[in-house]
C-alpha cells in the first residue's frame, strides 16, 4: 500500500467505520464476559455475586489485555483499508471542483492500489469532451469578436421592392 499524507481522508465515512469496529469490539467483550459470568453462576449458584465476579476476572484477565492491545491494530487496518475507497472519492471530488474552475487541469489519476480504478476513465472522457467544447466556444467567441470589429455598412436609401400601400383591384 502506498503511504498517504492524510490518515483519515473522509472523516465522516471513516469515523463511522471506526465506530463500528469499537461497537463490535465492545459487543464481543460484553458477550464473552456475560457468558463467562453466567457459566460461573450456573456452576455455583449458591456462591455470592462477588465470588462470581472474582472468578470471572480470573478467567478473563489473560485474554483481556491482548484484546485491548489488538483493538488499535484493527482500527488502523480498517482505516488503511478504507483509504483505498475513500481516497479515490476524495480525489474525484477535488478533480471535479478543479474542472469547474479550470477545464485544462490534469486528468484524474488514482494510486495504483486504490479501488475503483475504472472510475477514472469515464471522468477523463468527460474531461476531454469538456476541453473540446471549451475550444469550440473559444473559436466561436474569436469569430464573433472578428465579426463585431468589422466596419458596419451604412444603410442605403434603396427603395423597397414589394407591394405598395394601395390595394390592388381585380380584373375580370
Amino acid at each position: 500500500m502506498a503511504l498517504r499524507e492524510i490518515l483519515l481522508i473522509d472523516r465522516k465515512v471513516q469515523g463511522v467505520l471506526i465506530g463500528r469496529v469499537l461497537l463490535y469490539w465492545f459487543s464481543a467483550i460484553s458477550y464473552l464476559g456475560l457468558s463467562f459470568l453466567f457459566i460461573q453462576y450456573y456452576e455455583n449458584p449458591d456462591e455470592p455475586f462477588f465470588t462470581h465476579l472474582k472468578a470471572l476476572f480470573l478467567d478473563v484477565w489473560p485474554w483481556l489485555p491482548s484484546s485491548v492491545l489488538l483493538l488499535p491494530l484493527v482500527i488502523f487496518d480498517v482505516v488503511r483499508l478504507s483509504n483505498l475507497f475513500a481516497g479515490p472519492i476524495y480525489r474525484l471530488r477535488h478533480h471535479l471542483a478543479e474542472l469547474v474552475v479550470d477545464s485544462s487541469c490534469r486528468p484524474l489519476k488514482f494510486r495504483e492500489d486504490d479501488y475503483w480504478q475504472d472510475l477514472a476513465a469515464p471522468i477523463n472522457s468527460i474531461h476531454l469532451q469538456l476541453l473540446g467544447l471549451n475550444q469550440k466556444v473559444a473559436a466561436y467567441e474569436r469569430r464573433l469578436n472578428q465579426l463585431q470589429s468589422l466596419p458596419q455598412e451604412s444603410p442605403t436609401a434603396t427603395p423597397l421592392v414589394g407591394p405598395t400601400s394601395q390595394p390592388e383591384t381585380e380584373t375580370p
